[in-house]
This record gives structure tokens, C-alpha cells and sequence, in this order.
């Protein structure tokens, strides 16, 4: 599938802000899954330095500074990306080796350190209280990995209630866990606290969806938002992804930006600023398939 890809944020600040520093998570890189065809990213007002980078994880970001006077910055980034079904859809989740086996190899000296992080807790991904019992209710003794996460999948779509507003990011885990609400980070940041705290490596993916309407009814623009879901790692067969938000096993509507231990890793703009006074952030999202 082709997509076109619009994210455009706009801050408008209290007080004139004399000079901000920004680094832009919004267009991803090219791998198995997916190819950017293009991608350009325009910032209103000019900025005075902006370079491409890589971060530890190997994910493509903007660095740009604006050294002048301003009351508003606009970040708009528009790409076309084609996306591939994924490998994983071909495996019988029945033939995976078993989350225990699994577990035993992540401890192993042959596995890398670049695989192994992604057990440890992380600034928004702690293990809680009760959090692994509610794992293993899932990935009971000797059960297929995959099969074992596609139970746990279903289950937080269908214990948690979707509720915009109801968390921010600075929510606790905790509160998200206790009242069973929250949007697509906190689901995934659930999901990744399950399976490490038993034990499994796995990483939070940050990107965008397709949003189909209802039969009938247009497709809003601005109606879709950044997206989340997260990728747990499978010995022999690599990193596959579950999307809890909408009880997916992955396949072609997700579109990959970045990947990290958590939101943290990965927000979609961030930065420092000198101001006086507050700010005021609006971000719409459009995803259009058009191939």
C-alpha cells in the first residue's frame, strides 16, 4: 500500500520566544517493511541551522534551531511511503518456540545487547504490582510465544476502554493499569510492561495508522492522530508487532517513524525554548492511501 502522510504541529507562545531547539520524529527510514519515496519537512519561521540525524536506536530525526524572534513556529512534514505486508503474517503462531525458551535465550551471552535492553524497565514502562500476574494469565506454561501475545493482545483491547483525554503523558502507569483507560501510548507502554516484567524483550514503535471510515461516511481530515503500538522479539524469526489499540497483529495499514523503550524515545517534537510565558500546542495528522 502507498500512503501520503501530513503531520503538521503548530505552537503559538504566550510571550515572544527569542530562540528554540527541536528535534522532529515525524518521517521514518527505509527497511524490510516499508520504502519513504519522498519526504520533506518545512518550518515557519526559517531556521537559522537544521541538520539530519540518526539517534542510538537507528532512528532517522531533524535537529533544526530558530535564532530570532518569533510568537509562533509551525512544523509541517508531508511523505509518501510505501508500506509492505509483513513477514510475520505467513507464521503459524502455534510454531513458535515457547515464551519460557524464549526467555532462557534472551539471557544467553549469544544474544546482543541490542536485543536485551528491551527487557529492562524504562522512564514510562515500570513493573507493577500485579502487572506480571496479569501477563501470565496469558503466557501460561510451556504456550507458543506468539500465541501467547495475540491472547494478551485481545485482552487489554478488550479489559481497556479507548478514552482521549482521560491521560496524559505524564500519567502514571499505574493510573492507566487502575482505571483500564487510556490512547494508543498507553496501551502500548501496558503491553511493554507485561511481557518484560516476565522477562521478554520488547520496543515501543511510534508512527501512524490509515484510519478507515465508517461505510458511507467521508473521511475527516486532521481526524487521525500519531499512533503507537509495540514489536516483541522472537529468536529465528525477529521483531514482530502487536497493535493492542486495535487488536492487530500488524500488517499494512501501520506506518513505522521510530522505535525506542518507550514514548520517551520517541516524541514527535520536542525541545527547549526561551519565552516568557506559556504556550499553546495544535497537531493534526492526515493519512490518505493513495496506491
Amino acid at each position: 500500500m502507498m500512503y501520503e502522510v501530513k503531520h503538521k504541529t503548530v505552537y503559538k507562545y504566550q510571550s515572544p520566544v527569542s530562540l528554540c531547539h527541536n528535534i522532529v520524529f515525524q518521517v521514518g527510514a527505509n527497511n524490510s517493511l516499508q520504502e519513504i519515496n519522498s519526504s520533506i519537512c518545512t518550518i515557519d519561521p526559517e531556521p537559522n541551522y537544521m541538520m539530519e540525524r540518526e539517534d542510538f536506536f537507528e532512528n532517522k530525526y531533524l535537529y533544526f534551531s530558530v535564532q530570532k524572534v518569533h510568537k509562533n513556529l509551525i512544523v509541517e512534514s508531508i511523505s509518501q511511503i510505501t508500506v509492505d505486508q509483513p513477514f510475520w503474517l505467513d507464521i503459524i503462531p502455534s510454531e513458535t518456540p515457547t515464551w519460557e525458551s524464549v526467555v532462557k535465550s534472551l539471557r544467553s551471552i549469544d544474544t546482543s545487547n541490542d536485543i536485551r535492553q528491551f527487557y529492562l524497565e524504562s522512564p514510562y514502562v515500570t513493573f507493577l504490582k500485579d502487572i506480571r500476574a496479569y501477563a501470565l494469565k496469558s503466557f501460561t506454561p510451556n504456550r507458543p510465544i506468539m500465541e501467547a501475545m495475540l491472547e494478551l493482545n485481545n485482552r487489554i483491547y478488550s479489559d481497556f476502554t479507548f478514552t482521549p483525554g482521560f491521560t496524559e503523558i505524564s500519567t502514571p502507569l499505574e493510573e492507566v493499569f487502575k482505571h483500564k483507560k487510556g490512547v494508543c501510548q498507553d496501551y502500548a507502554h501496558f503491553g511493554l510492561a507485561c511481557v518484560r516484567s516476565i522477562g521478554l524483550s520488547a520496543r515501543y514503535v511510534s508512527g501512524y495508522i490509515e484510519t478507515i471510515p465508517p461505510p458511507g461516511k467521508p473521511k475527516l481530515a486532521g481526524a487521525d492522530a500519531s499512533h503507537a503500538w509495540m514489536s516483541l522479539y522472537i529468536p529465528n524469526v525477529g521483531w514482530v508487532e502487536f497493535d493492542a489499540t486495535n487488536n492487530l497483529l500488524v500488517a499494512d495499514q501501520h506506518i513505522r517513524v521510530a522505535k525506542g523503550r518507550d514514548f520517551s524515545d520517541v516524541v514527535p517534537l520536542k525541545g527547549i525554548v526561551y519565552s516568557g510565558g506559556g504556550q499553546h500546542m495544535d497537531v493534526t495528522v492526515d493519512v490518505t492511501r493513495i496506491g
